[in-house]
């Protein structure tokens, strides 16, 4: 039976103002990448281009988004960040759309998309900072020390509110969702592994 909207709990509103960030981000930011990743050789843009701003500004403190000059093939962006963005904005974006569905429907797959899409988001966030970490890493490995490829490291304030602070909120709340997830699944889950062990796998 379809959820009347003035049921919603004070969690599945908050999880919708979560899904609205999400919407930007995937179905605005990643995939206007498609075809802004050689945004700083336009000549300039529209001061309302928030997407173009928000690349040049972020840029300032993660390089892979401002890469100057650009690229061999002519991208302003970074290859890695447009090989994690892109899928993530077309991947992402879908389930999330599935993951609204289930809430305001109240469908069976609510808590299967919250999990699969809440765990792709910390995941991605994961791959994306260990582009800027690995390359420190296997320097030092070498005994050349530790070398910050695309940002100033954390000797900087920039590094941590940037870099650091602002990924973290999709690596954190998204495994907050993953918990929340499993736990709303685990009645049923447990519940089918008795029913299991009563009557035996399926022929």
């Amino acid at each position: 039976m379809p959820l009347n909207l003035g049921n919603l709990t004070t969690g599945d509103k908050w999880t919708i103002f979560w899904l609205s960030a999400n919407f930007y981000i995937h179905f605005g930011w990643e995939l206007s990448l498609l075809h802004m990743f050689d945004y700083l050789q336009w000549g300039g843009w529209s001061r309302f281009n928030v997407f173009a701003q928000a690349f040049n500004s972020y840029g300032k403190y993660d390089r892979r988004y401002r890469l100057e000059p650009p690229d061999a093939n002519g991208s302003n962006i970074d290859k890695v960040v447009l090989a994690v963005e892109v899928p993530a904005g077309i991947v992402d974006g879908a389930l999330c759309c599935f993951w609204l569905n289930g809430i305001l429907n109240n469908t069976w797959y609510r808590y299967p998309a919250q999990l699969t899409v809440s765990a792709l988001h910390a995941f991605g966030t994961l791959v994306f900072w260990m582009d800027e970490f690995f390359p420190g890493y296997m320097s030092w490995f070498k005994g050349r020390g530790w070398k910050w490829t695309n940002t100033d490291g954390p000797k900087s304030i920039h590094w941590w509110w940037a870099f650091i602070g602002t990924n973290a909120v999709w690596f954190v709340v998204p495994l907050l969702y993953c918990r929340s997830a499993l736990n709303n699944m685990r009645p049923a889950l447990e519940a089918l592994v008795k029913v299991s062990s009563v009557l035996g796998p399926p022929a």
